[in-house]
């Protein structure tokens, strides 16, 4: 027999197009179409490079049948390819079939393991045939490597039948295999070259060259040609067509040389998405936005560390990605409920529908149950329409105040409170029966700004005179009748309606109700570069960024948002940072080491500071130390202040309940922190002055941050709470824009261009109860920014929409100066 040298193109078998004109040796199995060893990277990698195993996703199915004129023999082939925990995996079986060659049957088993830019892989085939004794004890090893280090190269090689065994007159050569892939125009178009040697013949070798196009989504030609540089080594070539269905392909090449053809036909199944056959209309896909905000884990997953990423955020980048997504053309908004989100949070969501739009895919709301702030979202739309019985809860914006100091007086607790600045009101709530005058005249501006921002959005939108919306208002509880007359609904639709105003919308759309943005297979190489998006969500505390198992509170951990900020920062994938608060404030302490982080942080790279609902006191704190900040014009922030206040518990404990204390103290001071009775005024005066030097310093970092003068500063501060639009216009912030636009605006300080695309990836998410107690980070949440399956929530929404409305927050009662916002803020 004579030595067949491994075939070249893409992703169908192991023999390379070489392998055409020459005599099969049994340790080479079938010809696969146009591929390379650094450029296979399918289940048929198995024949050729069993690293490129590494590179499957999911499952793969893959059936090859070769005819071979010349040497008139046939051959078929199932390969199998998957990923199991980490490590790529294959499994074929090869039927080889000639008139002057003995027929065999060659087994292979595969492993591939390694990082997404270097696998490292090895294969066994065993062969069993009842022509050859001596084929039927043959069994051979091979070994590669493939190393895709960035988007334009890919090297490998493969040292096949390492072994090189013998069995009675049969004599099996070790052979190696070098190839090189380029992709200097992107991934439509991949060039490869491949040096096959045998051992100690490395000059006697054959070059093959590949070149794999895609010539439209779904239609992929590729190209073979290989020779040698001496005498007897015949020219081999091969061209192929692949058409591609997201889980089906078909793959048809006819190679040869002079004296005669080969045909190889391959048929793939794969449960990953293939680039296919685009159709006319594009896709158009429902987004049931109640169901991508319910995030969040069952209890016990939570207890043990186990969340998944921020709903907010997952959604946020689904609807970026959507953008990019030119199979996308209509998207069927579902309004049924917002969880979880503010109006800081709803005018992201209105402007990711604006770019949706601009985009040139068509938006459709329609309105099954929504408030003013899901109206507010849907008005982005082209089109509304409402469900003849759907609750339309569109009834103008108000403002709520709890105070809890009637409830104090009749349990017989007083609070001590030291604080600097009249609006910064936050103890008011455990102390006044009522809110305070700062307290209205903050909350006033605010509603004020707040109202204005949505007559101007929702009537410019709606192109509807602002009267039409105050009558609306008026109305209480309108119907969708009277809404469609005022202007504000296209129309009312029944169910079964849907799809004719989906065609109206999308004449030749096809809708597809399992879309996902990004959910085709892979084809780039190498890494994306990173931004890296790290949360401060909720209230501000020490130790590691946790949730409640009960999901009453999410604490953003001093401990946590730090390693997370050095981790971003010394990763060389990571191009920038953004820094996404959405937070009341919490501790001093916490939130000063949040921003000298930050601080380290911008020294290196960009970081940008992206502000949701809320961004106030020590969320604004953590914030400042920004290359850039960015508010929402809604947004909560301001709130530059500092308090300390204890509960005296001797009222309830003793007076109402029996017990009692007797204080033994060797020092004025000793008891400074004692719950049991009130300061003294010596006591009161000390911690005051506390407070003082804590608010000196929080002015004078916010001055040095801002770049203003401390005095005006001053001016600004003391509590005060400001929208985004009011805190733009005093400097307190740079500019207005959501979570994408601080994505876009890291990327643009990071001088990456837009042409390239880049990857989120989340650092620093909360963890559970059990890493809360230890400090340490837990099992390690899910990083994808892309939908996932939603699971149940830890505790019905109603009843943790009570807890928000009561204000309950356990962390404002925990000791130590507090930089937090003065009040639960709610809009509705």
């Amino acid at each position: 027999m004579r030595l067949l040298a491994l075939l070249l193109l893409p992703s169908l078998a192991l023999a390379q197009t070489s392998s055409i004109v020459q005599a099969p040796l049994p340790s080479r199995g079938m010809t696969l179409p146009p591929t390379g060893a650094a450029l296979v990277d399918e289940a048929t990698a198995l024949s050729l490079n069993p690293a490129g195993l590494g590179f499957v996703e999911s499952g793969q199915l893959f059936y090859l049948h070769e005819r071979n004129l010349e040497r008139d023999s046939l051959g078929d082939g199932v390969f199998l390819g998957a990923r199991v925990l980490g490590l790529g995996v294959g499994a074929s079986m090869e039927w080889m079939r000639g008139r002057h060659e003995p027929h065999y049957r060659r087994t292979s088993l595969g492993l591939s393991l390694g990082t997404p830019t270097l696998r490292l892989g090895g294969a066994w085939h065993g062969f069993s045939s009842n022509d050859s004794d001596d084929v039927d004890a043959l069994d051979t090893f091979d070994v590669g490597v493939t190393a895709r280090p960035v988007r334009a190269l890919s090297v490998a090689a493969v040292v096949k039948d390492l072994n090189a065994p013998r069995e009675g007159g049969l004599k099996v050569q070790r052979k190696y295999d070098l190839g090189l892939g380029l992709r200097p125009l992107g991934e439509r178009y991949t060039l490869g070259v491949d040096w096959l040697f045998s051992e100690g013949a490395f000059r006697q070798g054959q070059a093959t060259y590949t070149l794999q196009a895609e010539v439209i989504p779904g239609v992929r030609l590729g190209a073979g040609v290989s020779h040698g540089f001496v005498s007897g080594v015949p020219l081999a070539l091969q061209v192929a067509a692949t058409l591609d269905t997201s889980h089906l392909g078909v793959t048809y090449a006819l190679g040869g040389g002079e004296d005669g053809t080969d045909h190889v036909l391959g048929v793939r199944l794969s449960m990953e998405n293939y680039r296919s056959l685009r159709p006319s209309g594009g896709v158009v896909t429902m987004l049931d936005l109640n169901d991508m905000l319910s995030g969040g884990g069952s209890v016990l997953m939570t207890i043990l560390g186990v969340s998944e990423a921020d709903p907010f955020l997952r959604l946020s980048r689904w609807l970026d990605l959507a953008t990019q997504d030119e199979r996308l053309t209509g998207v069927v908004l579902k309004m049924e409920g917002l969880p979880g989100v503010d109006w800081g949070k709803a005018e992201e969501l209105r402007q990711a529908v604006l770019r949706l739009r601009a985009s040139g895919k068509r938006v459709m709301a329609v309105l099954m149950s929504v408030d003013d702030m899901g109206y507010f979202v849907a008005s982005a739309a082209d089109r509304i329409y409402s469900v003849p019985e759907s609750f339309l809860h569109i009834n103008g914006l108000a403002a709520h105040l709890q105070t809890f100091g009637g409830t104090m007086e009749k349990l017989g607790v007083t609070w001590d409170v030291a604080r600097v600045g009249k609006y910064k009101t936050a103890p008011e709530q455990l102390t006044l029966t009522e809110p305070s005058e700062a307290s209205r005249e903050a909350v006033g501006a605010y509603l004020d700004n707040e109202v204005a921002w949505y007559e101007r959005a929702v009537t410019e939108a709606r192109k509807v005179p602002v009267e039409k919306l105050h009558e609306l208002w008026a109305e209480g509880l309108p119907t969708a009748a009277k809404a469609q007359s005022l202007g504000f609904i296209d129309g009312v639709i029944t169910p079964s309606e849907l799809d004719a105003k989906v065609r109206e919308l999308v004449p030749r759309g096809h809708f597809n109700a399992a879309y996902n943005p990004r959910d085709e297979r892979e084809e780039r190489w190498g890494r994306r570069r990173r931004i890296a998006v790290v949360p401060v969500l909720g209230t501000i505390a020490g130790g590691a960024s946790r949730e409640d198992p009960l999901g009453f509170s999410q604490i953003a951990g001093a401990e946590t948002v730090v390693r997370a900020l050095e981790s971003a920062k010394s990763d060389p994938s990571v191009v920038a940072i953004v820094l996404r608060v959405d937070s009341g404030g919490g501790e001093v302490l916490a939130s000063y080491l949040m921003y000298e982080a930050v601080l380290a942080a911008a020294k290196e790279k960009p970081v940008i500071a992206s502000m949701g609902d809320v961004a106030a006191s020590g969320g604004y704190y953590a914030a400042i130390g920004a290359t850039e900040v960015m508010a929402l014009p809604t947004t909560v922030t301001g709130s530059i202040g500092v308090f300390y206040f204890k509960p005296a518990l001797k009222g309830l404990l003793e007076d109402k309940l029996g017990m009692h204390q007797e204080t033994l103290s060797r020092s004025p001071m000793a008891d400074v922190f004692d719950n049991w009775r009130p300061w003294t005024p010596e006591q009161q005066t000390a911690v005051q002055k506390w407070v003082d030097a804590s608010y000196d310093s929080f002015i004078t970092d916010v001055a040095r941050a801002r770049k203003l003068d401390k005095a005006q500063v001053d001016t600004v501060a003391r509590g005060r709470v400001w929208s985004g639009n009011d805190a733009l216009a005093r400097g307190l912030v740079d500019k207005l824009g959501g979570l994408m636009d601080a994505v876009a605006s890291a990327r643009q300080h990071a001088s990456v261009p837009a042409s390239e695309e880049l990857d989120l990836v989340l650092m620093g998410e909360a963890r559970g109860l059990f890493s809360g107690m230890s400090g340490e980070p837990g099992v390690r949440a899910a990083l994808a920014l892309l939908p996932g399956g939603t699971a149940s929530e830890p505790l019905p929404s109603a009843v943790k929409s009570l807890a928000r409305e009561l204000g309950v927050n356990l962390e404002l009662m925990r000791p130590g100066m507090k930089a937090q916002v003065p009040f639960q803020l709610i809009v509705r």
